[in-house]
């Protein structure tokens, strides 16, 4: 999900809860939502079994299949002694209601979301290990895998980054959070009842998510916890994702009564090729919008 400006909404708070300080991998579960994507889900294990040493696996991997054509399976090369991975099956349409069941069934006291079409690095765990600070949620960073025109402007653009917040001391915090990357305690996000299912699209769910969080205490980045994302799809999976984000905007738009409608923008690296993207970017986001 992103958005193209600073939105100003501020939840009030209700709460100020402080999370654990030290945390261990064995406190993490991964959570994993995937529809149609075999592919993205062997690549994520082959990364992680790759980058990963046993000393920081996590408690779990969770993968929650939420409806796909064709079931997804767990290869016998990835059934590794130290580390289960655990596979779901969510008939509820949308990520928020598979993440929500991975949330149901894991044992860790922290929930690390990442999505199907994400590859982990091998500051992913341990860049979240070593930004503890009280906070009850963090910000990971997502960087596009490959290098064609497509991933450079994803890229450049931080389209899977939170925007940024910056108090009167200067501090930075991320406005929300994304679901691509992120870190939750699991007494916080149980305490507002997980995503919220009425969200049947992967859009908004997580802007929503972060907002309901930050009533209940602070959000943090974690810049140093990488992931790449595929973006693999090339042109068409461009404008379906941003119309997508579009109709997300809307969604948010309705559910907190404020004005998220598009606005025009440049590239944050300009060159004719990103100003053309980012022209249809702004294009498809407000079609999504204006239809929904």
């Amino acid at each position: 999900m992103t958005l193209i400006s600073k939105v100003g909404y501020e939840p009030k708070k209700k709460a100020n809860l402080i999370a654990p300080l030290k945390i261990k991998p064995s406190d993490i579960s991964i959570v994993i939502p995937v529809r149609d994507n075999q592919k993205g889900i062997d690549l994520f294990l082959s990364n992680f079994f790759n980058t990963h040493i046993p000393k920081i696996y996590p408690k779990e991997i969770i993968i929650v299949d939420n409806n796909s054509k064709k079931p997804i399976v767990i290869h016998k090369q990835f059934q590794i002694n130290g580390l289960e991975i655990i596979l779901l099956k969510c008939s509820k349409i949308g990520p928020a209601a598979a993440r929500n069941l991975g949330l149901s069934c894991s044992k860790g006291d922290w929930i690390l979301f990442t999505d199907s079409d994400c590859i982990p690095c091998e500051s992913w765990i341990t860049g979240y290990i070593n930004s503890m600070n009280g906070s009850i949620g963090y910000a990971g960073n997502v960087k596009a895998w490959g290098s064609n025109f497509l991933s450079k402007y994803y890229q450049t653009q931080e389209i899977l980054v939170p925007l940024k917040i910056i108090d009167r001391e200067k501090n930075i915090s991320p406005e929300y959070l994304i679901t691509a990357n992120t870190l939750i305690w699991k007494p916080a996000i149980e305490k507002i009842g997980g995503f919220n299912e009425d969200i049947n699209i992967a859009a908004g769910e997580d802007i929503d998510l972060g907002w309901r969080l930050l009533e209940l205490g602070n959000l943090s980045y974690a810049f140093n916890s990488i992931v790449y994302h595929n973006f693999d799809d090339g042109i068409l999976g461009f404008v379906e994702r941003f119309s997508r984000y579009g109709k997300g905007n809307k969604i948010i738009s309705k559910m907190y009564n404020i004005d998220l409608i598009p606005q025009i923008f440049n590239a944050n690296q300009p060159s004719f090729i990103n100003q053309f993207l980012s022209k249809l970017q702004y294009m498809c986001l407000l079609w999504g919008y204006i239809t929904h």
